[in-house]
């Protein structure tokens, strides 16, 4: 089971937008806004998609992007996607990648959603297992965001200055 400060497992995943993407990818560039969720049917589930991609451009001001796990076939996600409008990829976890997160069901039960927060160092920054709704975490996730050093925070001051000489001339 993954907890803040653990490394969140890395999963390669078939996208809705047909292509595979893999965690490791993706957080050296921006934080991800991990949802797991199971029944596309459940209103809350729909909700919570909607109000992701909603705060798309919130998130993208805090160098993070959402994106939307599950077990459904990649099929039934496509149409989800479209129907509801959503404006970042849904994830076919295909080999139960949500059980590395603790993110599972007994006795064949419907799991509740849970979000993940995985900053540039592939860190499980915050979570909520299981989560109430997207709206009311939305708040608490910017402010993790908020808090996380910019990408160049690291860089010595010459390599920042180069590279704005760069892509001034």
């Amino acid at each position: 089971m993954t907890n803040i400060g653990d490394e969140a497992p890395n999963f390669d995943l078939s996208s809705t937008e047909d292509a595979v993407l893999m965690l490791c990818d993706e957080v050296p560039r921006t934080a991800v806004v991990l949802y797991f969720f199971a029944d596309a049917e459940d209103e809350r589930v729909r909700h919570d998609l909607m109000n992701l991609s909603a705060a798309r451009s919130r998130l993208a001001r805090r160098r993070a992007k959402p994106l939307a796990v599950s077990s459904l076939p990649l099929e039934q996600l496509k149409k989800l996607q479209a129907e509801l409008q959503l404006l970042y990829p849904l994830l076919h976890d295909d080999r139960d990648f949500a059980a590395a997160y603790g993110v599972g069901s007994a006795e064949g039960l419907t799991p509740a959603p849970a979000l993940f927060v995985i900053g540039s160092q592939q860190r499980v920054l915050w979570l909520a297992r299981p989560l109430a709704t997207v709206a009311s975490a939305l708040p608490q996730i910017e402010g993790v965001l908020r808090a996380q050093p910019s990408a160049t925070a690291g860089y010595p001051q010459r390599v920042i200055n180069r590279f704005i000489a760069y892509w001034v001339n």
